[in-house]
């Protein structure tokens, strides 16, 4: 009876131990508003066992996501400062969407922009790789489970020698040299940071896509229009070549000549309806509906006001807004963090045993506390874990510098690519459309006149309706660059806004 009592009681006891030890191996993470707190900038301190790791918010796994995330959670990094503002994440979108219901009069380009981004599957995809990411924090910061074991001697039961019965009841926690822990959730915490940075990549790539597919759908609308005044505008033609030739003035190759380009004008019409149909089928892709649905015209006009600041200072704000700058610190902290975690080898372990041996018959020797450590002998293992380590975070470094120098490329090139489209946008509507336009009025006064022959006409007519047609070509190129532009930046979206 004495033997089951205190079995009972011994076992009990050490079950009470591990469970209050195993909850204390993850610290609680800290809250949504300290962590952005520290994306602005204000301090925020950190737990005491976590003041090398990072905050993170820990995540269900299929639910929304919240509102605001961390964002350069982990200790910053010396060197470049990039002070990339996240943009918000993404929810998960309907199964079903009714894009006209949304939208009764006309599409826009930044309902069209929210709505893609709040469906796209690599959105979604880059926003569960870094869910998984960030999940990999209490993972790497926890204690290792601790250990129980309990033995008996069988031999000492029911035997009529004196002999009390024998057992041992042991557990143990397997517990890191100070630090290590803290360093492999430093580790995790930029990894993961780096993954979340990657998602603000997808979102401008994908917004980008949106807005130039939107341009190629505005500018076929717009062809078919001019191709329906130019029609209009043929037709006039007709009659008046009709009209004087009935009256003998002219012969009947000139209303021939109308008829053919008439003709020629309703299969341009076919073809700039296959555009509008292509056009439309892409932005139904993007929005996860059918390519045939039905969308609402886009505007007849864009917004043309567009004030650019100068290069150096898009430049500049790229260098601060550009999440794949951000995830790249992010790596970088993580090699760091690497290399002291590889230094920190060179310490032990240590495991913390306490023990109850009942096989000792006298009472004093019974209860038993020590500890087992490794003995870090052979170094070579660990120097070299520590040159890998700085290896790579040479690499890192040097993937930073060369994406530093190609975003600055990026930016020139663009902001040059805006800037020529923008200027011959303003050359067609202050000298070229004018021009064109007295040129058919001049010309259709002169024919009626007798002046001038029906082929002159309508050479004016063909050249008013290209003139026309590259007009609004070169508006949908300026607003695709200023989209080009935006990305290079890291503006476009929502959350960042754009240049224009």
């Amino acid at each position: 009876m004495r033997f089951a009592v205190s079995v009972a009681c011994a076992g009990c006891v050490l079950a009470l131990a591990l469970g209050l030890c195993g909850c204390r191996s993850v610290q609680p993470t800290p809250t949504i508003q300290a962590a952005q707190n520290e994306s602005r900038g204000r301090a925020t301190p950190l737990p005491k066992a976590e003041s090398a790791a990072a905050t993170m918010v820990a995540l269900p796994a299929v639910k929304p996501l919240p509102s605001k995330m961390p964002v350069n959670a982990d200790p910053p990094t010396p060197g470049r400062a990039v002070a990339y503002e996240a943009p918000l994440p993404e929810s998960l979108p309907p199964s079903k969407i009714s894009v006209v219901q949304e939208q009764p009069n006309q599409l826009d380009v930044d309902w069209l922009v929210s709505e893609v981004l709040a469906r796209n599957p690599d959105i979604q995809s880059a926003v569960a790789a870094w869910q998984a990411a960030s999940q990999r924090y209490p993972q790497e910061f926890s204690l290792e489970d601790p250990m129980f074991a309990y033995m008996l001697g069988p031999g000492s039961w029911g035997n009529d020698s004196g002999i009390e019965s024998a057992y041992l009841v042991q557990g143990s926690q397997k517990v890191p040299w100070p630090g290590k822990r803290q360093l492999r959730g430093s580790i995790a915490q930029a990894q993961a940071n780096a993954a979340y940075y990657e998602t603000g990549e997808a979102r401008l790539r994908i917004a980008e896509v949106t807005r130039l597919a939107f341009y190629r759908y505005f500018l076929a609308h717009r062809q078919l229009e001019v191709l329906g005044q130019s029609t209009d505008l043929l037709r006039s033609f007709r009659e008046i070549a009709q009209a004087r030739y009935e009256s003998g003035e002219v012969e009947q190759q000139d209303v021939l000549l109308a008829d053919v380009e008439l003709a020629d004008l309703e299969r341009r019409r076919l073809e700039l309806l296959r555009n509008e149909q292509v056009s439309r089928a892409r932005l139904n892709t993007l929005l996860l509906v059918t390519p045939d649905a039905q969308l609402p015209p886009p505007p007849t006009a864009l917004n043309d006001e567009l004030q650019l600041p100068p290069s150096d200072a898009l430049r500049q704000q790229a260098l601060s807004m550009r999440p794949e700058l951000a995830a790249q610190q992010a790596r970088i902290r993580a090699e760091r963090y690497s290399i002291q975690l590889a230094q920190k080898e060179f310490y032990p372990d240590m495991e913390f045993v306490g023990r109850y041996d009942a096989f000792w018959q006298e009472d004093a020797l019974r209860p038993m506390v020590g500890m087992n450590l490794n003995v870090p002998v052979y170094k070579q293992k660990r120097y070299a874990a520590v040159r890998e380590a700085s290896a790579g975070l040479a690499k890192q470094q040097a993937l930073l510098e060369n994406e530093v120098n190609e975003i600055a490329f990026e930016v020139e090139q663009a902001y040059r690519r805006v800037a020529e489209t923008d200027q011959a946008v303003a050359v067609y509507e202050e000298r070229i459309l004018p021009a064109a336009e007295q040129s058919i009025d001049a010309a259709r006064a002169s024919y009626v006149a007798g002046r001038l022959d029906f082929l002159r006409l309508i050479e004016a007519q063909r050249q008013l309706l290209a003139l026309q047609d590259r007009y609004y070509e070169a508006v949908a190129e300026l607003h695709a660059r200023v989209a080009a532009l935006d990305r290079v930046v890291g503006t476009g979206t929502p959350a960042t806004g754009s240049l224009q």
